[in-house]
């Protein structure tokens, strides 16, 4: 997560506010609902078309998006643009036709992308109460491994099972590793939290630890 999304440990960006939505109303504007239909629609077909097209990947296009507008967007609006952009990285549609506003054919042919290969789930390098370290690098377009934690020291709370890792499904590749929770202590996260008896346990791939 080194993009503008990653806003755990940085600063300067104000206090955030509440939205006070309705919590009857699922959807509190009609093409925000079909919108998300439109995109459930579509992941679904990507995914049995076995294109290489992954939810990372979709992740990573959201991560892509300028930082002002990821800022300033509303979060249906960063995913029209992040549907526009999978439609036109899939050959679905072209540029134009979103200028057009309207579909250059009736026909929607999908440009697969090489098929996703899978390995075998590695074994536990940890267990609970192993002390770890989280990697500074992630090395990869795309990671779930939060900045704030780099270089941080925890403690293996629990062992949360084998999952695809976010840095190879972003790439269309799956590739199975085991996850554990792990707890970092806030002072260890934060100097003014130095006097907190506070915990965050957050999930974490095998690869972006080391022991201690």
């Amino acid at each position: 997560m080194d993009t503008i999304h990653d806003l755990g440990g940085r600063q300067g960006f104000g206090p955030i506010l509440h939205q006070f939505d309705d919590d009857d109303v699922m959807f509190p504007e009609e093409w925000k609902a079909r919108l998300w239909a439109i995109a459930m629609m579509s992941m679904s077909k990507l995914s049995q078309e076995e294109t290489g097209w992954t939810l990372d990947w979709y992740r990573h296009v959201l991560e892509r998006l300028p930082p002002d507008l990821y800022l300033r967007f509303d979060y249906f609006e960063k995913w029209t643009l992040a549907m526009m952009v999978t439609a036109i990285d899939e050959g679905i549609a072209d540029v134009q036709e979103f200028v057009d506003g309207h579909a250059g054919s009736a026909q929607m042919q999908l440009q697969h992308m090489p098929p996703q290969t899978e390995s075998a789930a590695t074994f536990d390098s940890f267990k609970p109460g192993d002390r770890v370290v989280a990697k500074r690098d992630s090395g990869s377009m795309h990671t779930r491994l939060p900045s704030y934690v780099r270089g941080r020291r925890g403690i293996v709370e629990s062992v949360t099972g084998p999952q695809p890792l976010p840095d190879r499904s972003a790439t269309g590749r799956i590739s199975i590793e085991q996850t554990y929770a792990v707890r970092f202590d806030m002072k260890e996260l934060w100097p003014e939290a130095a006097l907190s008896r506070d915990v965050l346990l957050i999930d974490m791939w095998e690869s972006y630890l080391d022991p201690v």
